[in-house]
């Protein structure tokens, strides 16, 4: 097939990583108002250039769809640099694609008191996507035959309580670095599930935030999705996570009965933010880095159990990268806002990240 007889849809979606719209008619809007100022962002560099990235020549042959979050830094002169992908749907050649073309990109770079400044929080969602023209934002929902005999062996493995099995198929599927964006789904759904069984409701919301909302069938499934992510982000103490989470379920119209319940949530969750217990999270690195969103300007990387050497911090106009040593703490200058880490270690390593209360 040649890549010229499809239509082939590119969708860019940039967004700002802690850029959050104000919601209407909600329940508790006063205390989703202040949760909302919290998390929210500052001025945002002018994009000038953007070359959009080229579909995959094997991608587009296969009709083999993927998406790429990326995140990276604005520099002084309005270039991008240090980019590092923070989420994909697995396929090799389009996270690759997607990592070419934004370090093209061109900014009018961000101003403080009239001097150029790094822009440091910026986060880009680049869709691949594949469709007839006039064929609506559907794109391809099929899998191989190969993915579909594998998917087949680990539901069975699954059902039976064959975890063994089920272990074994997931990492061959997994291997595939060229999947289908419905097999990305499939995947995650089922590792998801099982996650869940064993209690591990780090490895649970992994997975779930790797599914694709466009590929669901239908605004039920879609709500069970985000309920599931938004009670963990919660439990875990991913407040940033669950307050987007939070803004996305409120839209759908089949969680209009649970808007009240959503709320009650948010409003403990700014509780926990500006109270004075430290806030906990478990921390993994799968394979380079690890990743947070803070809400506080106070943390620490504690019980490390593995290798850890370096940690990145980008906040909206400030960054620094500093050296871990045991049990490190840092404490970020007030005027640094809306800052997310980036911890770099040796993979399977796992340590705790604290935030420490708010101080008057």
């Amino acid at each position: 097939m040649q890549t010229s007889s499809i239509s082939m849809m590119l969708i860019t979606s940039l967004f700002f990583t802690n850029y959050l719209q104000a919601q209407e008619n909600t329940a508790n809007t006063e205390s989703l108002d202040k949760l909302s100022k919290h998390l929210s962002t500052i001025i945002a560099p002018e994009p000038i250039k953007r070359v959009e990235p080229k579909y995959p020549i094997k991608a587009a042959r296969d009709g083999r769809e993927g998406w790429t979050i990326l995140s990276f830094v604005i520099n002084e002169e309005g270039k991008v640099e240090d980019v590092i992908v923070k989420e994909s749907s697995g396929s090799k050649d389009i996270t690759k694609a997607s990592i070419k073309s934004v370090k093209k990109w061109r900014y009018k770079p961000a101003m403080e008191n009239g001097k150029a400044i790094q822009q440091c929080v910026n986060t880009v969602q680049l869709d691949f996507r594949m469709g007839k023209p006039g064929g609506g934002d559907k794109g391809t929902m099929g899998v191989s035959k190969r993915f579909k005999r594998k998917y087949k062996k680990a539901r069975q493995a699954y059902e039976d309580k064959d975890y063994d099995e089920l272990e074994k198929q997931l990492a061959s599927m997994k291997e595939n670095k060229y999947r289908h964006l419905s097999e990305n789904n499939y995947m995650h759904l089922l590792a998801a599930d099982y996650a869940n069984v064993r209690d591990e409701k780090e490895q649970q919301l992994y997975h779930l935030i790797r599914v694709r909302m466009s590929r669901l069938s239908n605004d039920k499934q879609k709500l069970s999705l985000l309920y599931q992510k938004f009670n963990l982000q919660v439990e875990l103490n991913k407040f940033q996570a669950a307050h987007r989470t939070y803004e996305k379920l409120i839209k759908l119209p089949s969680a209009k009965p649970y808007l009240s319940q959503f709320s009650e949530t948010m409003a403990k969750v700014e509780s926990a933010i500006s109270g004075d217990k430290n806030l906990v999270i478990s921390a993994d690195i799968k394979e380079d880095f690890w990743s947070a969103e803070l809400v506080r300007k106070e943390f620490s990387l504690i019980d490390v159990e593995g290798s850890l050497h370096t940690l990145d911090v980008r906040c909206a106009n400030k960054r620094h990268v500093y050296t871990i040593g045991e049990n490190s703490t840092w404490k970020l200058p007030t005027s640094w806002e809306n800052c997310s880490i980036y911890v770099f270690g040796e993979p399977n390593t796992q340590f705790k990240l604290i935030e420490h209360p708010l101080k008057s």
